[in-house]
């Protein structure tokens, strides 16, 4: 990246109190049935009663943690929308198609099909921001979420007049999804704990989750929390790519490894994939702190999302919560953030967050 996106402000609704980041693991929300599934805010404040009373989960999930996170950076609206998601609202979806097959496809109502489109959320925000302007949706399975932020980067680094995206991400759960995804090995044939999800890495599957995160993004570094300066995809990798893409990245920033003072791992505890997250583990140097993120949320498309919130929180409260912390560094500081991501497909993202 050569444009970094500094991010004035962040909103997550996922399974853990992070809607209210005060109360974030205050307490843990736990699972034993394989499935984090989000827990909810109060969407009323952002949406009216009217169209509340039609919209299905998701919908009202996606336009609240982006309108939330629109207000608290103290912008009404934003010059561009960029969105990322791997299923859409996949409720909508499977009653629609229900429908189908019970009406015999005849005398169906609209109203599931629209909403169950990928573009739904960021047609919601659109109207409710009153923004005109560029408005986009990216589904590509795990590389949804980083899609919208290099998207945001061509498009910040365009002008140099100041500007404001929304950017975000959001997966919905549902249990016919889990039932489907299994079949292919998706998830835990034995669900244990999500809090012990990382010590069953021997074991192949990993943990459902869902949710909705939104950053409001922009070229000017006032009042900004953090910056990302570098968004990485890798299809499809060998540990020795994951390894090279890591040391470009951090010699193309003047980085040596010392001065990575937290990594963001997005491991899984799927056995298929832990031969990607080892060696990376392994070249961590002690100065830094490892922290993990999946056993909080669960494992989606657009799971990095939390991710990236969470290393935003880390960069806002200036302290690493010990319940994140897979093994502690040496740095009591949290200046460079490396978020390395395994997607359950077997594929790899990597973003630098540095302070401003």
């Amino acid at each position: 990246m050569t444009q970094p996106l500094y991010i004035l402000s962040a909103c997550s609704i996922s399974p853990q109190h992070s809607y209210d980041a005060e109360r974030f693991l205050d307490p843990i929300v736990t699972s034993d049935d394989g499935k984090l599934r989000v827990t909810d805010a109060d969407y009323s404040k952002y949406i009216s009663p009217v169209a509340i009373r039609r919209m299905s989960r998701m919908l009202k999930i996606g336009i609240t943690a982006g309108m939330k996170s629109l207000e608290t950076a103290g912008v009404k609206t934003p010059d561009a929308i960029i969105i990322g998601t791997a299923r859409g609202s996949v409720t909508d979806m499977e009653l629609f198609l229900k429908d189908m097959i019970n009406m015999k496809e005849e005398a169906l109502t609209p109203t599931g099909f629209i909403q169950s489109t990928y573009n739904s959320v960021n047609g919601w925000l659109a109207m409710m921001t009153k923004s005109t302007c560029y408005n986009q949706t990216y589904v590509h399975r795990g590389f949804s979420l980083e899609l919208c932020l290099f998207d945001a980067q061509l498009m910040l680094a365009e002008t140099s007049d100041k500007k404001y995206i929304l950017a975000g991400g959001f997966d919905e759960l549902t249990d016919e999804y889990v039932t489907i995804r299994n079949r292919i090995g998706y998830y835990k044939d034995d669900s244990p704990n999500s809090l012990s999800l990382l010590s069953h890495s021997d074991t192949p599957g990993s943990l459902a989750g869902e949710g909705a995160h939104f950053f409001t993004l922009s070229n000017d570094p006032a009042n900004a929390t953090c910056a990302i300066y570098e968004v990485r995809m890798l299809l499809k990798p060998t540990s020795e790519d994951v390894q090279s893409a890591i040391a470009e990245l951090l010699v193309q920033h003047g980085l040596k490894n010392e001065d990575i003072d937290v990594l963001m791992c997005g491991m899984n505890g799927d056995s298929r994939s832990q031969f990607l997250v080892d060696p990376v583990l392994a070249a961590c140097h002690e100065n830094t702190s490892i922290t993990t993120f999946k056993q909080f949320c669960g494992e989606y498309d657009t799971a990095s999302g939390f991710g990236l919130w969470l290393v935003n929180y880390l960069f806002r409260e200036k302290r690493i919560p010990e319940e994140i912390i897979y093994k502690q560094g040496k740095s009591a500081q949290v200046r460079n953030v490396l978020l390395f991501n395994v997607t359950i497909l077997g594929n790899v993202t990597l973003m630098l967050i540095r302070s401003v």
